[in-house]
């Protein structure tokens, strides 16, 4: 396993500017990614009340009941008891834990950890956070693999129109079996499938919701980091969350009006609008039978008419108190009540994450916090043996593919050895057949409406036969010199699969069927510390 740091544009201003521009950070959060930074929110943090009992309570009967705690992930759950802040980072809980850019954020969270330990010279821990109240379960019913040189699309079916929650939507684990079978067959043999396999379906006993079967394989892949899991819609979390939940109701219109008022800045600023935030957002839901609403503030009440929901002020607060499992928590509470329950030292995103955390600072000092250093992921691509090889054969380059010139290369190659003398000659034959038709229509002989029509016709019938036999010798070039054209294909459907970087297409297991069990750990190990980098990974 090898890294190379990859020279790459940010993704999207906002990104540059947070990467390249202090006074963008300076504009829109508390903190910046320096020394001085880290020291001023571990200050903070020292300063700010946590119920630490509970919060690991809550971690350790998580991860007990999907797939038990390593020995690292008990030494960092006394850690966090005893005073220590977290690194977070977080995620949906997709199947086979989603594309490769979910394991990238745990891994970019554990190396943050990792590295501030080392540099502030006190414990840091990781701390994994899954969105397990999201209920678009079409974004995380599905698996990508590689067949016939493109990216194919596995699902697994869900029902139609379904809105639960990820933790409450249960599935079928034998149907859940067969479809994971169906995917390591596309992934092929090797001499780790049938080991993988096992694993993979050893975390699945017992596990039949989205977000326990998750965190299942997650706790496995981390478990020589130690990476603590956390479920946002844990119920047993809720009643930590419980006075936050009151106070965000109360503070409701203050939150709305600042992030609002940040956006209507953000857009002015030249960035878009990632929130399309208005004053009247609510920023929670309201959960009932596991189906989440999202509530408005319309004449002093929090209502979602199609549903037929309405709580005055005071009875959304009792609820808060009372039933704390009947609220969540929209994209702009979320970052605030998880820095309310952990003493986040960091948080790593996503750059459409550091979007909209770019617009929060307002929310985070209605709750009387500030917001915690932000840092960006890091991404990877990683380069299996038989692209290597074609790299190699066609004489690109990783970046070169990343640049889309394996489709410019390809079309290239088809060109040159195209049989152009036979086109050629097809060219000159339909133009001696035109102009004999050009002549014709032109004589006297020819002079009747039928004859010009019947010409016509004719024309058009030799024309689509000209085109047919142009294609299957274009066909049969292609069948000819198939093997080199479908290098090119390979190298896009792995580096650029749809015009997109492989980490949001493919899940860890389709490289760890390839590389073997240590996939996750040597990984780890070998990660650089600086945040947001990109890497190429040759296995």
């Amino acid at each position: 396993m090898e890294f190379e740091r990859l020279d790459i544009r940010p993704a999207g201003k906002v990104m540059d500017a947070y990467l390249n521009d202090p006074d963008f950070i300076h504009t829109y959060f508390d903190y910046p990614t320096d020394y001085a930074g880290y020291l001023n929110r571990l200050q903070e943090l020292q300063n700010r009340p946590f119920d630490r009992a509970g919060l690991t309570r809550v971690i350790r009967k998580f991860m007990g009941n999907t797939a038990g705690l390593s020995e690292k992930a008990e030494t960092h759950l006394r850690e966090l008891e005893e005073g220590a802040p977290a690194v977070v980072g977080g995620q949906q809980a997709g199947l086979l834990t989603g594309p490769l850019y979910s394991v990238n954020k745990a891994l970019s969270v554990v190396v943050e950890a990792r590295r501030l330990r080392e540099k502030l010279g006190t414990p840091v821990v990781p701390v994994f956070w899954i969105a397990g109240e999201d209920h678009d379960l079409l974004e995380i019913n599905h698996v990508y693999a590689i067949s016939d040189e493109r990216p194919v699309k596995r699902q697994f079916p869900v029902p139609f129109g379904a809105k639960t929650m990820a933790s409450e939507t249960v599935f079928n684990t034998a149907d859940m079996e067969m479809y994971i079978r169906g995917v390591f067959r596309d992934y092929g043999e090797t001499a780790h499938t049938e080991s993988l396999l096992g694993t993979v379906l050893g975390c699945l006993e017992g596990n039949s919701t989205y977000t326990s079967f998750f965190a299942a394989l997650m706790s496995r892949l981390f478990s020589d980091e130690g990476l603590l899991l956390l479920d946002a819609a844990d119920p047993e979390l809720r009643r930590l969350e419980a006075p936050h939940f009151e106070t965000m109701v109360r503070q409701s219109p203050a939150i709305a009006a600042g992030v609002t008022e940040t956006e209507e800045r953000f857009g002015r600023d030249g960035f878009n609008r990632p929130l399309g935030a208005e004053e009247q957002d609510a920023h929670l839901f309201y959960v009932d039978s596991g189906e989440r609403f999202l509530l408005r503030r319309e004449d002093g009440r929090f209502v979602n008419g199609p549903a037929g929901f309405s709580f005055s002020e005071d009875e959304l607060a009792a609820i808060a108190l009372t039933h704390p499992e009947r609220l969540s928590n929209n994209v702009v509470t979320r970052p605030v009540m998880q820095d309310l329950v952990i003493p986040v030292l960091a948080f790593v995103g996503g750059p459409g994450e550091i979007a909209y955390w770019s617009l929060l600072r307002p929310a985070f000092r209605e709750m009387g916090i500030l917001m915690p250093v932000v840092v960006p992921r890091q991404s990877l691509t990683f380069i299996s043996r038989l692209a290597a090889s074609f790299l190699e054969e066609t004489g690109l380059n990783a970046g070169d593919v990343l640049a889309g010139m394996a489709e410019v290369e390809k079309q290239s190659y088809i060109e040159r050895v195209s049989d152009r003398e036979a086109a050629g000659q097809i060219d000159r034959m339909e133009e001696q057949l035109n102009a004999g038709y050009r002549e014709l229509s032109s004589s006297s002989v020819s002079g009747g409406r039928d004859i010009q029509e019947l010409i016509i016709k004719n024309m058009g019938f030799h024309e689509r036969q000209f085109n047919y036999l142009r294609e299957k010798i274009h066909e049969s070039v292609l069948l000819k010199h198939e093997t080199a054209i479908r290098r090119y294909d390979r190298l896009q459907a792995e580096l650029l699969p749809e015009g997109g970087f492989q980490e949001r297409k493919y899940s860890p297991f389709q490289y760890m069927n390839e590389y073997g069990p240590d996939f996750i750990s040597d990984l780890a190990a070998k990660m650089s510390v600086q945040p947001g980098d990109h890497y190429l990974v040759r296995l």
